[in-house]
């Protein structure tokens, strides 16, 4: 493996975590770190591991240290978590979350003003 080929590794896995996660990035420090918890500490661990074998690996010194067995299982690994992921379908359910939030809070308003109103005999069976 070449630093050529762990470059071209990192910018692919960080295409498919870009698109899979929904956040924004062009290469794999910048999806890790927007991608924020909806990766694990395991996993940024290993992408910065993978981030750092590419650094590594435009040095003809240090490309020898690099554990290529770590990146292939780093690689694995976040592709492993992202594969089932559907971005358009969490898009949705965090949208539903949040209508849904509104909607109780505006119900408990409703019921709370329902009580102070029928407790001050504004509105009940003596008004």
């Amino acid at each position: 493996m070449r630093a050529s080929s762990i470059k071209a590794r990192n910018d692919r896995l960080a295409q498919e975590l870009g698109h899979k996660l929904d956040v924004p990035g062009d290469d794999l420090g910048k999806v890790v770190g927007r991608a924020g918890r909806a990766l694990p500490r395991r996993l940024r661990t290993e992408a910065q591991y993978m981030e750092l074998a590419q650094t590594m690996a435009q040095h003809p010194k240090l490309y020898p240290l690099i554990d290529l067995r770590r990146v292939k299982q780093a690689d694995r690994a976040l592709r492993g978590h992202v594969r089932g992921r559907d971005p358009g379908k969490e898009r949705t359910d965090r949208l539903l979350g949040q209508v849904a939030g509104v909607v109780f809070g505006l119900l408990v308003f409703f019921a709370a003003l329902v009580a102070v109103l029928a407790w001050r005999g504004v509105i009940g069976p003596g008004g």
